[in-house]
Formats: structure tokens, C-alpha cells, sequence
């Protein structure tokens, strides 16, 4: 009866596909092209290296199978040693012109992509000559004290001379000379003085606002004819300050270079003005007319180049400041800064808000100390400028067929939700966003409002010592900037690999050892790379197709940005399913930011809702935004306080009046709601459901740790979903809302293998099925619309509806046909979508049900190539010592290497080799045998497995257990098979053998405590290796 049934399950099957396309659902998903590809920070040291040794270094890349690189001239961050004459190799000069000519001839003939920095170290600035315009500029002030009826005389000198100091060391201090110019002179009266608020040292002055007199006007040749107002009230005589500001050259340097160079451009590179477009056209004209008017490099940039980069703004100034800021305040505020500007001198305008610029700190009273409005209208008018330095950027990137990228806006006094949009690949960072999720989301949000689809970070760096980081943590960085939306990594980083003065083995380490991470061939883990890199590639073309679809947008306003968290209680609608990103005032002012049918954003994110939560400030346009929203019926939730406050000092009635007529019962789709109201039941009462609605079955209590992601592509009728596991191992019912017509498939990012999803349910909500992720585990589902039949019947091949839980996993194989692995001896069934049900008898009638086998593999032998330092280490070499050690007695137990005598300090690459045969057992009629691989230890860093020499698809780090088919690369019959388990470290044992010797440009390791302070490093293949045998069922 078995036959026939099969028979009839074909029959049925073949009938039914008839009409389904064939097709894979995303065909570049198997070799993405090369911007899907991560590509790495390439770190040159300066121009005088080898032009090989670059191009060896690209080859390199590309042969991991990286995307392209992002081109960086180092130079120690721009600071000393100047290990060679950086007047003749700096950024910019011929020697460096060379380098990048070399760099992109390589990245042509090697198919990557070339992204380049516009200056050295963090980009900030260009060579230029010296106090010109477009270059940096600040405010400083000078201040003194008279008394009622005293003259003010002489105005005061500039104070140069601030607060820099925690700074030091990795940004430049302001040089100190150059010429000030005065741009005003205002008095106030004091009101109080005393110490800074919270302990904090330093003195907070109160003036009185009202007193403010601007003596601009009054002042000649440094002398204000002025006299202070005697005291009225009270007798007795009041406090007055006169302050003078002037504004000047920042004098910032990006890079230095030698004492009296001989040219200017020779002579360094400058931060230049970050608050006007003449700053950006600055920068771009260094390169039109230094860099690219060479016809070779301009016709290798346009074949190659993808985008200019700046790194996030690493620069201090007491005030930051452009020439024709106070008219650019008038114009756009309404009113004149002059009077307001004692107020502007805050922690929160300087870099990360990391302190006060002086020792002396102004507000008025009845103000917060910050400066307030006033402060606040100081931030806008930058941010504005900013933006139009952003701009003149990207302009200048498409003229060239190219784009340009940044890290914008956040440490600085900026507003990064507005200047996200304006570039083309806006990037964030792993590092200076926590590693969150929940900060990556602040970014993400108007990236994808606006439609950028290349939405990049820098990933990887990490303090606590280079060498130390494994490709697992990096893997999981990767997963979480994807489950926040992010689809373009720039991998931190590629160091030279080539000979640099003052460097020993392991070569040139940027950062003196500080950071993480120098990728490259020295690293024993760079062999195996490839599959990472694959697998990052694969999810981030999955993440660049289409448009992404997010559940819920917030309303979020910071400025300056943190990381800190808006919505606390995001675990909650994770639970349930929802997805949700951030969006700022200026985002929902926007012809990006339109509503039809009630959905927010419909050709993009299309959010079913916008969340305010907890706000308390906005702009006028946001307000009147929100207003068009509930008019259009988008569904506004406002939970806990209303923001009714303006940003800045002016359009506080207009604010106040529309978001009264918000709240105020006009709207049907608006909902006020106290903070302990606000979740997943309020939504799904409002009829919002997310597009996925998971439920944990097994492991974790809830999915509030599952993280998915959508991306829509509506032209080829596809859907796709990125889904993460953060929590510990769980099953899950996962429900997708997707049409009736819609065939799933499986995605698999580590081999590139596109299969049917054979199990589900369909209902009338969408597709539903249990899904299995290990912790940190990630997948991807994917539904092919199919064209309806003529009677608006949906043409899907038949599926698994149930079957008995002996089945473990079906799948298609390369014929087309549904496969079910069976891994007892017992019965089994299956249900079809068509009700019909197969049954499938044991191996032979009356045999008592019993597993198959298993077999745990043993015992081993191991061969070590070890990565060391030579004996002697010298500055004129960085090669590695490479040295082979057998293990001689055989491995019975599979432990770390720590606890393997002669390898326990060890870096290197670990080769495990075994044999075993196969298990014969009873097969049923129409019955085959297939075996699975599977490890139960976890992966310490990387592993590549090879069956009688023939290379196993990657496996999955994160779940090694789940396994691999080796069926196909078996010898039968009792015939002995060769397994050979590759295993990479990373390279933190062989430096930290060495920590005290090593040298980088001649300098020694910054914090030799990374490496002395910490235990050695596990790595090697832990656990069991085992082999499970299965009954293998063709189905089709």
C-alpha cells in the first residue's frame, strides 16, 4: 500500500505545479554582487609603503570574498610619531596620489567597489592653506566686571584658551594663533553667582534678561562708550558683565606633519567649516584639483568609486561657528542672536556634551541652566548649516556618478533624524551607538522614510585590545544592525599588512593596540572568512531589496543625540510582533512623510501607527504634520505627557493650539492614553496588527527577543523576512501576514540554498508556521506571490499541513522532490494541504519502534600550524613564525587548546582528523538512508569541515548543532570515511605571549593590561561530532 500512496502524493503534486514558476525567489541570493558585500576600513599608514603591498592587501579582500574596501589615510589618526617625512607621503601629495592609483587599479581588476575618505584620519578636513575660507571657525569671548555707574572702558580680550582637555590626545587642540575679530559686545546685569549645579565645578552666573544691552554698536577701536545703569532698587550698586565675542580659525588640525614643511599641502590637513556648504566644496576641490585632475584616477574613480566618506565629527571648538551664522539666526529664528549669546556657551554644544568649555558658565534667570530656548535656537541654526554642508557633499558625489556617506550629526549639538536623509549611504556605528538595537532604530527611521536603501555602519570596533575579537561577536553585531534595518557593513578594519618603519610582527595595529580589529591574512581566522563574509552578504541583498515595512513609527526629539532609550518598553511589543523605528520633528514635515488610507509612509515603511511617547517637545511644522496625519486617519497614539512645547524660543501659540486640536477629540484615529495604558492590547483593539505575530512554544516564555525585519518588493511579488533569536533556544509559532497566493520559502544565508517551506498552515490571516532558532540563530522566509488561476483560485503547490513529530525536517532536493527524514523505526504520517494523509509503516511489520543510530565520532588526531612572533622580533619584518606541532597522543574528549599541553598559549589553526563507518540498518519499500552532521560543542571562532576531502557547506556558528546532509560525500558498505575538522583562532594568544616586545611605529602597546589582565583565550573544537542516521522518504 506504501507505493502506492507515494505514487499518488507525486500524481497529486506534479498536477498542482503545474503554472507555479520554478524560479528562485531572489536570484543574486546565492553570489551577491559586490555592494551587498561587507567591505573593510582600509588602514594605509601613509604614502610611503609599497604600492604592492596595498594592492596584495585589496587582492586579499577580494579573494575573502569582501565587497571592496574603504580607502583611509591613517596617519596615526594624524597625530606623532611621524615615522616618515609626512611633508613628502602626507594625505594629498603626489607620493599618496600614487598609492590611490595603485589602490583603485586594484579594486577594478578585482570587481570591488572603492569607498574613500575625504581627508585623513576621521576625514574632518583636507591640506589647505592656512586661515582661509571654508576652513573651521569658532566663538570665543573675553569678559569682565563693572559696577552701576562704572564705564565700561576697554572691551575685554578673547579668551583662547578652554576646556579641552579631556579631549586631548585623539582630537587635535585648537592652535592659538591667528587673528580674532570682534563680532559683538553686549552687558548684562548679574543677578546671582555660585556654583555650578550638581556639584559640579566651575562658576554659574544669572543674568538678567532684561538688562541685556547690545553695545556692538558702541564700540570703536576696543573701547565701548558705555556706562552701567545705576542700581535702582534697594540702593547700593549691582553687578554688571561686559562680554566681547569674536569670532576666528579654529586652527584644527586633522593631521600634522613635519616641522617647516615646505608646501601647504605638505603641511597637513585642516578641519574645515561644518556649517556651510563653502566647507564640503573646500574638501571636494582639494580633490577636483589635487587628487582627480588626473584623468587615470578620475576614469578609475568613476568605474569604481561608490562613496566619499566622512567619519562621525571628531573636533572641539568653544563654540562652534560660521561667518555668516548670526545672519542665517535672523533670518531663520526671527530674531537677533547678539543678546542671546553669553547663553550659548553650554556643555551641550560642545563634543558629546563632555563639559563646560570655560570655568565660567552664563544663564538667565528664569531659564534652565542649558541655556534653554536660546540654546536650543543655536542648535537649529548649526544643524541648518550643517545641512547644507551635508548637501554640497552629496551634490558634489553625484556629479561624479558616486554618493556620498557619512556618520552624521550625532556629538555633535546636531539633529540627527533631519540629517540622516541627506546623503546617500547615511552610517552609523557599533560603538558609538552601544551596540543597541534600540539606538540603531533612531537612525534607521528616517533612513528608510526617505528611501535610502544603503544604510551603512562601522562595525567591529571595540575597545580591550586589538587581536582580541572573535568572528562570532562580530557575527552577532551583524545580526543586530540587520534586525534593525541596517544592509551595509563597513567592516573596522584592514590594516597594511605590508613593512612600516617601527613596527614589528604582527604588523602595523592602528590605534597602538587599543582597539579592535585588525583583519587581514596575519590573522589564523582569515582562511575561513569567506563564509562569514558570504553570509553577511547574503542577508544585507535580502535587506537592500525591495522597501522595508515597519509596524509602528515613534515620535522621537534629542538634540544633541544620545543613545539612550525613548521606549522602554519595547520587549513587550516585541512579544507580540511589532516592529517599530524612530522618526524626529523634521522627518514628519516632509513629502516623505504622507498618508494614504491611513497608513503613514505607504510606498515605504507604511507604518500602521505613530506612537508619541512621553514627548514633551516639538516643532511647529512636526505639530502641524501630526494634524495632516489624524485628518488623513493614521492612527496617533499620545501616551503620557503631550508635546506642546515648542523647540527654540518662537511659534510656542501656533504649537500649543494644534496640539490641543489634536488631542481635543476632533479625531476618530487619535488616542490619549496614560503611560501604563500604552501596548500591545491598545493596538490590537485599534485593529493594528504587526505583520508577524510570534508565539514561543518552547524555551523562552515569550518572543520578546525575537527580532524580525521586512523588506517588500511589490514589482516581482515578493516578500521577504529577516527574523533573529537574541534570547535562549526557542520554538516558535510564527504567523506572516501574506496573501493566500504567496509560496514560502526557506532562505539559508550560510549556504546560499533557496528551498520550498514544506510545513505550514495556511488561514485567513496568512501564513503560519513553527520555526526553531538558537540563541543569537537568524533565518530568512521568503514568499513568492503566484499569479491566480482564472477563477481567482491561488495556484500553490501542495504542502505539509501536520505530520508525527519522528519526522525532523522535510526539504526539496535537487530534483525538485519533497524528501522526509525520518530518524526512528517507528510509523509516521503526513497531512497535505489536499487532506490527504500518507501513512508510512516502519522498516518491517512488528518490529519494535527504536531510534536510529548515532554515532559520536572518535578518537582524533590533531596537527597545529601555530601563528607566533620570530624569536627575534625586528622593525624591518612582520612576518609571522609559522611553526607545525602534532599533537601526538590522541583525542578522546575534545577540550580547548588552553588544556592541551604545547599548544595552551597557542594562536593558529587546528586540523582534527578521524574516520568511522556507516551503520546498516532495516529500510522500508521505497526507503533510503541519509546521514547528518552535527556538532554539540559551541564554536570558539571558525571552522571549515571536510568529508573524504570534499568540503562540507558552512555551518551555522551560532546553531552547529542543527547539522549538515553529508549523504551524498559517504563511501557505503562498511568502507571507511576521513573527516578533517579545520579550526582558526584569533591571534590574541601569540600577541599577548609578547604583549611587551611588540612595537607599532615605533610605539609600544597603549594598555598592556588588555592582554595582561586577561586569561587565555579558548579555541579548538569542544564537544561531540556526531553523526545521526535518518530513514529518507521521497515525498514527490
Amino acid at each position: 500500500m506504501l507505493p502506492f500512496t507515494l505514487s499518488l502524493w507525486l500524481l497529486l503534486s506534479l498536477h498542482t505545479s503545474r503554472g507555479i514558476s520554478d524560479a528562485l525567489p531572489l536570484a543574486s541570493f546565492t553570489r551577491p554582487p559586490a555592494f551587498s558585500r561587507p567591505k573593510f576600513r582600509y588602514w594605509l599608514p601613509d604614502a610611503s609603503v609599497p604600492v604592492s603591498a596595498v594592492q596584495s592587501d585589496i587582492a586579499a579582500i577580494a579573494a575573502a570574498s569582501g565587497g571592496g574596501l574603504e580607502f583611509l589615510g591613517f596617519y596615526n589618526y594624524g597625530f606623532s610619531p611621524i615615522s616618515t617625512d609626512w611633508s613628502i607621503y602626507g594625505f594629498g601629495t603626489p607620493a599618496f596620489k600614487e598609492v590611490l592609483r595603485g589602490a583603485l587599479k586594484t579594486a577594478a581588476e578585482n570587481e570591488l567597489v572603492f569607498d574613500f575618505a575625504v581627508g585623513p584620519g576621521a576625514a574632518s578636513g583636507v591640506p589647505a592653506i592656512p586661515q582661509t575660507r571654508g576652513l573651521a571657525m569658532e566663538l570665543v569671548y573675553g569678559a569682565k566686571t563693572v559696577n552701576s555707574s562704572q564705564n565700561a572702558g576697554t572691551i575685554p580680550l578673547p579668551r583662547l584658551q578652554f576646556n579641552h582637555q579631556p579631549l586631548n590626545g585623539w582630537i587635535h587642540e585648537p592652535e592659538d594663533w591667528g587673528p580674532s575679530e570682534l563680532v559683538a559686545v553686549v552687558a548684562a546685569e548679574v543677578k546671582q553667582r555660585g556654583r555650578r549645579a550638581g556639584g559640579a565645578s566651575g562658576e554659574q552666573v544669572t543674568l538678567s534678561e532684561e538688562s541685556v544691552v547690545d553695545l556692538t554698536d558702541l564700540t570703536r577701536n576696543g573701547v565701548v562708550g558705555w556706562e552701567a545703569p545705576p542700581k535702582v532698587q534697594g540702593g547700593g550698586s549691582s553687578s554688571w558683565v561686559v562680554m566681547a565675542f569674536y569670532q576666528r580659525y579654529a586652527n584644527a588640525r586633522t593631521c600634522i606633519t613635519v616641522p617647516k614643511a615646505s608646501t601647504w599641502i605638505g603641511n597637513g590637513s585642516w578641519v574645515v567649516d561644518h556649517f556651510s556648504a563653502e566647507g564640503a566644496k573646500k574638501a571636494t576641490d582639494f580633490w577636483d584639483q589635487h587628487l582627480l585632475d588626473d584623468k587615470e584616477i578620475d576614469q578609475l574613480m568613476r568605474r569604481v568609486g561608490m562613496y566619499s566618506w566622512e567619519d562621525s565629527m571628531e573636533m572641539m571648538a568653544p563654540l562652534w561657528w560660521t561667518p555668516d551664522f548670526l545672519a542665517r539666526f535672523q533670518k531663520a529664528r526671527g530674531y537677533s542672536a547678539v543678546k542671546q549669546l553669553p547663553v550659548f556657551f553650554q556643555a551641550k554644544n560642545l563634543w558629546n556634551g563632555y563639559g563646560e568649555p570655560y570655568d565660567t558658565s552664563y544663564t538667565f534667570s528664569g531659564q534652565p541652566a542649558d541655556g534653554g530656548k536660546y540654546a536650543e535656537d543655536y542648535r537649529l541654526t548649526l544643524n541648518e548649516g550643517y545641512q547644507d554642508f551635508l548637501s554640497q557633499y552629496q551634490k558634489w558625489a553625484t556629479a561624479r556618478g558616486m554618493e556620498h556617506s557619512a556618520q552624521p550629526a550625532y556629538n555633535m549639538p546636531l539633529d540627527m533624524s533631519s540629517t540622516v536623509p541627506l546623503v546617500g549611504a547615511p552610517e552609523l556605528e557599533s560603538l558609538g551607538f552601544g551596540e543597541s538595537i534600540e539606538s540603531y532604530r533612531q537612525f534607521t527611521g528616517p533612513a528608510h522614510l526617505f528611501g535610502r536603501n544603503a544604510i551603512s555602519t562601522e562595525i567591529g570596533a571595540a575597545r580591550g585590545g586589538s587581536y582580541a575579537q572573535t568572528v562570532p561577536s562580530l557575527l552577532n553585531l551583524f545580526k543586530d544592525s540587520f534586525a534593525a534595518g541596517v544592509n551595509t557593513l563597513v567592516i573596522h578594519g584592514f590594516a597594511y599588512g605590508g613593512p612600516y618603519p617601527g613596527t614589528t610582527w604582527p604588523g602595523y595595529t592602528p590605534f597602538t593596540y587599543e582597539f579592535c580589529e585588525m583583519w587581514g591574512p596575519r590573522q589564523p581566522a582569515w582562511r575561513h572568512l569567506n563564509d562569514t563574509l558570504l553570509y553577511a552578504a547574503r542577508n544585507s541583498e535580502v535587506l537592500k531589496t525591495g522597501v522595508p515595512r515597519v509596524d509602528l513609527a515613534f515620535y522621537a526629539w534629542k538634540q544633541p543625540w544620545s543613545s539612550r532609550a525613548v521606549y522602554p518598553r519595547g520587549a513587550a511589543l516585541a512579544a507580540a510582533g511589532y516592529t517599530y523605528e524612530y522618526l524626529g520633528p523634521e522627518n514628519l514635515a516632509t513629502t516623505a512623510a504622507s498618508v494614504k488610507d491611513g497608513v503613514l509612509a505607504p510606498d515605504g515603511p507604511a507604518y500602521k501607527a505613530i506612537v508619541l511617547y512621553d514627548q514633551t517637545r516639538i516643532t511647529l511644522s512636526g505639530s502641524a504634520a501630526l494634524l495632516r496625519f489624524a485628518q488623513a486617519g493614521l492612527p496617533i497614539f499620545v501616551v503620557g505627557s503631550l508635546p506642546n512645547a515648542t523647540i527654540g524660543a518662537k511659534d510656542q501659540e501656533a504649537v500649543t493650539r494644534n496640539m490641543a486640536r489634536l488631542v481635543g477629540g476632533s479625531f476618530a484615529s487619535v488616542k490619549v492614553l496614560p503611560l501604563s495604558a500604552f501596548g500591545p492590547d491598545e493596538l490590537r483593539a485599534a485593529e493594528i496588527m504587526p505583520r508577524v505575530v510570534p508565539q514561543a512554544v518552547e524555551g523562552s516564555t515569550d518572543a520578546s527577543q525575537l527580532f524580525t525585519q521586512w523588506r517588500s518588493e511589490s514589482s516581482s511579488g515578493l516578500e521577504l523576512v529577516y527574523l533573529l533569536n537574541r534570547g535562549p533556544a526557542t520554538t516558535f509559532d510564527l504567523s506572516f501576514s501574506v496573501t493566500d497566493n504567496a509560496v514560502p520559502y526557506i532562505l539559508d544565508a550560510w549556504t546560499g540554498e533557496q528551498t520550498r517551506l514544506i510545513a505550514h498552515l495556511r488561514t485567513g490571516q496568512g501564513i503560519n508556521t513553527r520555526m526553531t532558532l538558537a540563541q543569537k540563530q537568524s533565518a530568512i522566509i521568503a514568499f513568492q506571490i503566484q499569479p491566480k488561476g482564472e477563477g481567482g483560485d491561488a495556484q500553490v503547490p501542495l504542502y505539509v499541513v501536520s505530520h508525527s513529530p519522528n519526522i525532523g525536517r522535510f526539504r526539496v532536493n535537487r530534483e525538485g522532490r519533497t524528501e522526509g527524514l525520518i530518524g526512528d523505526t517507528d510509523e509516521a504520517s503526513v497531512l497535505l494541504s489536499n487532506n490527504k494523509q500518507l501513512d508510512i509503516p516502519p522498516p518491517s511489520s512488528g518490529s519494535k519502534a527504536s531510534p536510529l543510530p548515532t554515532t559520536t565520532l572518535r578518537p582524533w588526531a590533531l596537527t597545529f600550524e601555530s601563528y607566533a612572533a620570530p624569536a627575534a622580533l625586528s622593525t624591518s619584518s612582520v612576518a609571522v613564525n609559522k611553526t607545525t606541532v602534532v599533537v601526538t597522543s590522541p583525542l578522546e574528549t575534545l577540550v580547548p587548546w588552553t588544556r592541551i599541553p604545547a599548544i595552551e598559549h597557542s594562536s593558529g589553526v587546528g586540523t582534527y582528523r578521524t574516520s568511522f563507518t556507516t551503520t546498516n540498518h532495516a529500510l522500508g519499500v521505497g526507503e533510503e538512508v541519509a546521514y547528518t552532521l552535527h556538532f554539540t560543542g559551541k564554536v570558539l571562532n571558525t571552522m571549515r569541515v571536510r568529508v573524504n576531502g570534499v568540503l562540507v557547506p558552512a555551518i551555522d556558528p551560532s546553531a552547529p548543532e542543527e547539522g549538515r546532509d553529508i549523504t551524498a560525500l559517504l563511501h557505503r558498505d562498511g568502507q571507511k570515511n576521513e573527516m578533517a575538522v579545520e579550526v582558526a583562532s584569533s591571534l590574541f594568544n601569540a600577541v599577548k605571549t609578547r604583549v611587551g616586545d611588540l612595537r607599532t611605529t615605533g610605539l609600544a602597546v597603549r594598555y598592556p593590561r588588555d592582554y595582561s589582565q586577561v586569561q587565555w583565550k579558548e579555541f579548538g573544537l569542544v564537544g561531540d561530532v556526531v553523526v545521526r542516521t535518518w530513514r529518507k522518504v521521497v515525498l514527490e
